[in-house]
């Protein structure tokens, strides 16, 4: 078990081709990830008019930024083989038949790993263990050049003249990886997951475009003013690989403004945009990395009793003598081979806003604005979750089939049969990257700023809310008779699961109260996440909700306890920031966030994909470290 009381599927140590140990090394100290990032940019550029009202803008940057991560007390499994099976206390080498480490020499030490915690020493740790690095740099090259402007006429019911900006640009994208061996090495970083080959690609982008601003109707009756706005961007992509095909797109939005009086503002706006796949998506080797999955339907009895279950098991290479005895995957995390595509194209997406601004005079320093959306993108860049994945082959068991692309994709554990496993031996779960994707979402987005002296003190007031109406999404939009599953379209408003990816509340909001007086400002601030639960598919997939055992967590009286990790209640955060203005070049910001040390919600290891939920909860969601302080000075010159 390791710290958070969650058993790690990476501390799975196969000692030779017959024996696999799974524990977690505790005896070595926590995990330790150190991040140093360094970041460089350089601008140029010059403006200047063409006429009195039409300006041009030719500017140019370079940047580049430095990544470098270092992994401390993470197990060595080739060096864990060598220290189990050694019979000489000197080099560790003789004797061992588990694989010896013929560098060993005089810092190897045998251990006993049938001890319970505590029974590898202290001076057996420094072989264990070692410090691994990878480094990721990414370099941005662009050149920009705009003509803006207007065309010195009106239309003749407007009283102001048409803009316009026209231009042309060009980016260069690059990105490399750098590991050391040990993170190249599959499975050799116990805890790691994946390994961390090297990366070298990058692409460059074509775009020219242009944008209208049009004043229709100004200083009427019910009509204040009303204007109309439209853009294009055409863009061209070169991919630096070899064979690789370049692809085109084009963007377009067009939009109205009206504003019947001065107190209110109709808009609306209907907008096609693209996204183009990142590096990664694009050049990322294939690797046999960690997903989350709860249960295996060939784990345990049932395949002893339904032959057609036994035959697809061991159709995925699952040895016969383990029917029956096949084991869950270890802390509800399997293997899976996936990685990037240079075949990936953009994905595309369609939307339209409509909202309000109402800034009533007779509420001066008041502004509220309400905008409703409506997103559908297309062609989009996913992958299936791994629940999804076992679903598609065993989701009706008995018409599971073992010769079906579903289920031959799954390959196993040679020596357990499980999904979980050396990576070198063990592929688990199939996960190609694809554009077959689908997602929507639509809500309403809304801002409220007040501002008024009170006299022995400026009083702002700001909150941001949102309230989603539905969040769907499909791994592969097309309906497929083969894989039902795959072409489910999921809500994930109001839940977190595998499939899912980041929980998605229906309703939060961020309020924000200053008093500013001379040369300080005060504030204090509320979060708000509504609550969550366990999305129902994931639980028919068999990511249960519910922990019942000894769970062990520090400062938590758990013991025994039914945990249920199907519902998350909703979160209230509290901060509060205080600014000093020291003459007119010096400010101090000191804040203090989550001031009442509220604890992030426990959902265990298996709700939720190894991307989004680490530590037993989910750190981009949730605050994981409790009250944190934060100092920041700002000098102007």
């Amino acid at each position: 078990m390791n710290q958070d009381g969650v058993i790690n599927a990476r501390d799975t140590v196969q000692l030779n081709p017959g024996i696999t140990l799974n524990r977690r090394a505790v005896e070595v100290g926590p995990r330790i990830s150190n991040f140093q990032t360094t970041i460089f940019d350089y601008r140029a550029g010059v403006r200047g008019d063409i006429t009195d009202s039409i300006h041009f803008d030719v500017n140019g940057s370079y940047g580049e930024s430095e990544n470098i991560q270092t992994l401390q007390n993470y197990t060595l499994q080739s060096r864990i083989r060598t220290a189990v099976f050694a019979t000489n206390a000197t080099t560790c080498s003789v004797g061992a038949t588990g694989g010896a480490d013929p560098t060993a020499g005089t810092g190897c030490v045998p251990i006993n790993i049938f001890g319970g915690a505590g029974s590898i020493t202290p001076n057996q740790v420094p072989y264990i263990t070692a410090a691994s690095t990878t480094s990721v740099r990414t370099s941005l090259a662009q050149v920009r050049g705009v003509i803006n402007g207007d065309f010195g006429f009106t239309i003749p019911s407007a009283s102001d003249p048409i803009n316009f900006a026209v231009g042309t640009e060009y980016r260069k994208y690059g990105a490399t990886q750098r590991s050391d061996l040990l993170a190249q090495t599959p499975g050799e970083l116990g805890g790691a997951g994946g390994a961390a080959p090297n990366i070298d690609g990058g692409y460059r982008v074509y775009e020219g475009f242009g944008e209208l601003n049009i004043p229709l109707v100004s200083d009427k009756p019910f009509f204040d003013s009303l204007s109309a706005e439209a853009g294009v961007r055409y863009s061209s992509y070169k991919v630096s690989a070899v064979g690789s095909p370049s692809f085109k797109t084009t963007t377009y939005k067009g939009g109205l403004t009206w504003a019947p009086v001065r107190d209110i503002k109709f808009r609306g706006n209907y907008a096609h945009a693209v996204r183009a796949p990142n590096i990664s998506e694009l050049f990322a080797p294939v690797v046999t990395g960690l997903t989350s999955l709860g249960a295996d339907p060939c784990s345990g009895a049932a395949p002893t009793t339904n032959a057609n279950l036994r035959a697809v098991c061991i159709a995925q290479g699952a040895p016969a003598g383990t029917i029956g005895s096949i084991l869950n995957p270890t802390a509800a995390q399997a293997n899976v081979t996936g990685g990037g595509d240079l075949n990936t194209r953009p994905e595309t997406s369609n939307s339209y806003t409509f909202g309000t601004v109402i800034t009533p005079s007779f509420v001066p320093g008041m502004s509220l604005t309400v905008d409703y959306y409506n997103i559908t993108v297309k062609k989009a860049i996913t992958v299936q979750s791994g629940p999804d994945i076992v679903a598609a082959c065993f989701g009706n068991v008995t018409a599971a089939s073992a010769a079906s692309p579903a289920c031959t994709t799954i390959r196993r554990n040679p020596v357990t049969g499980g999904l979980d496993g050396d990576p070198a031996t063990t592929r688990g779960l199939a996960q190609p990257q694809t554009n077959l994707g689908k997602l929507h979402t639509s809500g309403i987005d809304v801002a409220l700023n007040y501002k008024r002296d009170i006299g022995f003190a400026d009083l702002t007031f700001t909150t941001t809310g949102n309230y989603t109406f539905n969040a769907k999404s499909q791994a592969i939009s097309q309906t497929n008779a083969q894989f039902p599953l795959l072409s489910l379209n999921r809500e994930c408003v109001g839940y977190y699961s595998s499939a899912c990816g980041s929980p998605q509340p229906k309703f939060q909001w961020t309020a924000r109260t200053t008093l500013g007086f001379d040369g300080i400002d005060l504030s204090v601030q509320w979060r708000h996440i509504d609550k969550l639960r366990q999305e129902p598919d994931d639980i028919l997939n068999g990511n249960g909700p519910v922990f019942a055992g000894t769970l062990a967590l520090p400062g938590k009286a758990l013991d025994g306890r039914v945990v249920d990790f199907g519902k998350i209640p909703s979160y209230d955060y509290f901060d509060v920031s205080a600014r000093f203005s020291v003459g007119d070049h010096l400010e101090f910001v000191f804040t203090a966030n989550n001031i009442l040390n509220k604890q992030p919600p426990l959902v265990g290891s298996g709700v939720g994909t190894t991307s989004y939920n680490s530590g037993n909860t989910y750190p981009s969601t949730y605050d994981a470290l409790g009250r944190a302080y934060a100092v920041s000075a700002k000098i102007k010159f």
